[in-house]
């Protein structure tokens, strides 16, 4: 309680874990003070960090793989001169990766590069530094790898999603990108719970939609009473025929 005419204190903690470059925080103070109830307090800085990654510390590969280039992130110390002791990820054969020295004890370069020919990976790459205040470094690394042929999405939801709501189809497109014709030559999936129907996609885009139907009849007939079923559907084409391309249907009927 602060008495009219008096002088209080009040303190303003700040959790600036994880921040850098320019920060403002503010805090609002309300009281009975018929002429400020309400006074804004304004926190403004600067953080500087013992170890930064530059441009970032995430690493992300989208695309086809033969396009995908190297990508690098420098390691950059304006403060106390640091080495890097080991370097481990758990994304195993997915990724290469490399630490090069630019400037010994100041700067260090990662340079990372896609493994995978389709598919999609998230994980990280952990960096252990001699610095005792900045241990670890930790890039968060992750990936979209397309093949010739994409198929999206790779799980979707058809069914009766409440009682009150109508059956819901589902679509998956089949498109090449390579924008070169090409044929689905086999479509794998149980019949006894979905109907799935083929048609081109308009003019521009080269590949197929798929329309997915779920057969809420077919759960009855073999007494499936569950109320989400999930169904796995498989597409092959003339690209490369041995090739499975797999969708996850879940099938709901609540």
């Amino acid at each position: 309680m602060i008495p009219p005419g008096g002088e209080g204190k009040i303190e303003l903690k700040v959790n600036l874990k994880g921040f850098h470059g320019n920060v403002q925080k503010s805090a609002t103070i309300f009281s009975n003070d018929p002429k400020n109830p309400r006074v804004n307090l304004v926190m403004k800085g600067k953080i500087r960090t013992l170890i930064e990654t530059r441009p970032g510390s995430t690493v992300f590969f989208q695309g086809q793989a033969d396009q995908l280039g190297e990508k690098s992130i420098d390691i950059i110390t304006a403060s106390k001169p640091f080495q890097i002791t080991k370097v481990e990820s758990n994304l195993g054969d997915k990724i290469a990766y490399e630490v090069e020295t630019v400037e010994a004890g100041r700067q260090y370069r990662l340079d990372v590069k896609n493994r995978v020919a389709e598919g999609t990976y998230r994980g990280f790459i952990k960096i252990y530094t001699d610095m005792v205040q900045k241990p670890e470094i930790l890039i968060r690394v992750a990936g979209t790898i397309e093949g010739v042929i994409s198929v999206r999405p790779q799980s979707i939801v058809v069914g009766k999603l409440g009682p009150n709501q109508p059956v819901r189809s589902g679509k998956v497109l089949v498109i090449s990108n390579l924008n070169k014709p090409f044929k689905i030559t086999k479509v794998d999936y149980d019949d006894s719970v979905l109907a799935v129907s083929q048609n081109p996609l308009p003019q521009g885009r080269v590949g197929y939609s798929l329309e997915i139907t779920p057969k809420l009849e077919g759960l009855t007939k073999h007494k499936i009473t569950r109320e989400r079923l999930e169904v796995k559907l498989t597409i092959q084409t003339s690209v490369d025929p041995q090739e499975k391309h797999e969708v996850k249907v879940y099938l709901l009927n609540r």
